[in-house]
């Protein structure tokens, strides 16, 4: 028997413009909104409660709204409010927006990907939209949809975000691991001895900082436009670069990535440095792990993230640990006179740990719920 494992993605979906879409979501949110009053004047997200609290006047009220998304608004309106009076916060009343998205599943939407045809529910019925699938997603063509988001930009096009699964053989057993240490003069150096400089980066982003110095000084409004315009191409080229060396990183032959977990590094590393300080609060190593770890979840691959106590002073042959051990780029242990590159040396370590803290099954979880927020986080970033 082959144990397997679901795997998850996104599929984003550019619909275009319908005043069909407009006046359901519009509609959707009224009802959201009803069914979030009732909830609140009862303290109350259970969805049982909320189901026989508003469903048949709601149903009375709007008969032209389908029971299955009278039934996705009340879920989405039980999650609302469970968030809001969980919270230890005292909150006003959620308020959910007009023009917040619509959540669909398979009863309300359905999509043929061999036509490139949706069938959505909407006020006026059912009603079938064409679409063009980017070549990306072409991937994807034939895992299952689970369920979608329904989201509005404000050039006012609609896009689809669609969940989709599909099942994986189970390679926990397996246990190939990369070591990779973050770093500001080398962006990563992994265990198998690959190297990705730095160099182009800092050199773009030098000029970019240069450039934004100058605009702060003049101050005026043209100076800040063209402030904003600049500081947006800067994060666009540094994404990009991410992108491609997370993309590199995970199609290696490799299943476990480990990584440091560096949360607290800019509180914990801070200097009389100005620049060195400068150079760690412009380091985007968050980024680069977030691209490695979701890269990684859609190829079936793991992430491990270890403490990254003592991995750069401990020499990866004989484990002895001495801050004197590493000068600069050089490492030198003084126990067993072992020297190689000092990120090289810490990659090795990184991946030793990873793969003690994977066999101990302590690894991360893949979130694999689409919520609204993220929806529209990642379609910004489209």
């Amino acid at each position: 028997m082959i144990i397997t494992n679901k795997l998850f993605s996104t599929i984003i979906i550019k619909i275009g413009k319908y005043q069909e879409l407009e006046t359901t979501l519009k509609q959707y949110n009224i009802i959201c909104q009803e069914i979030i009053d009732y909830g609140w004047k009862e303290k109350t997200w259970n969805k049982n409660k909320l189901h026989h609290g508003t469903y048949k006047d709601i149903r009375d009220k709007y008969p032209k709204f389908s029971s299955a998304m009278v039934q996705t608004a009340r879920d989405n309106a039980s999650e609302i409010l469970k968030r809001t009076l969980k919270s230890k916060n005292k909150l006003s009343k959620p308020v959910k927006q007009l023009y917040s998205g619509i959540r669909y599943d398979k009863r309300s939407l359905s999509i043929m990907f061999d036509k490139n045809i949706i069938s959505i529910n909407t006020m006026f019925g059912r009603i079938k939209l064409p679409f063009k699938l980017a070549k990306y997603y072409e991937k994807y063509s034939d895992w299952k949809y689970t369920n979608a988001q329904l989201i509005r930009k404000k050039d006012k096009n609609y896009y689809l975000m669609i969940q989709v699964q599909t099942e994986i053989p189970d390679k926990s057993k397996e246990c190939k691991v990369l070591g990779i240490d973050l770093g500001i003069k080398k962006i990563a150096v992994t265990s198998d001895n690959t190297f990705y400089n730095s160099n182009h980066l800092r050199n773009i982003k030098g000029k970019y900082q240069k450039l934004k110095r100058g605009l702060q000084r003049k101050g005026t409004k043209s100076a800040k436009r063209k402030l904003k315009s600049l500081s947006g191409k800067e994060n666009r080229f540094v994404r990009d670069v991410n992108h491609c060396i997370s993309k590199k990183i995970v199609n290696t032959d490799y299943n476990v990535f480990a990584l440091e977990n560096l949360k607290n590094i800019r509180q914990t590393t801070k200097t009389h440095n100005k620049k060195l300080n400068q150079r760690i609060g412009n380091w985007s190593f968050a980024q680069l792990q977030n691209f490695i770890s979701y890269k990684s979840e859609r190829l079936g691959k793991t992430v491990v993230f270890v403490r990254p106590n003592y991995t750069s002073q401990q020499c990866s042959k004989c484990g002895h640990i001495e801050k004197s051990n590493r000068n600069g780029n050089v490492f030198k242990c003084k126990s067993c006179s072992f020297q190689l590159d000092s990120d090289l040396n810490a990659s090795r370590n990184i991946a030793r740990i990873g793969r003690t803290d994977f066999l101990q099954a302590s690894v991360n979880k893949p979130n694999v719920g689409i919520d609204e927020n993220k929806a529209v986080e990642i379609l910004n970033c489209v």
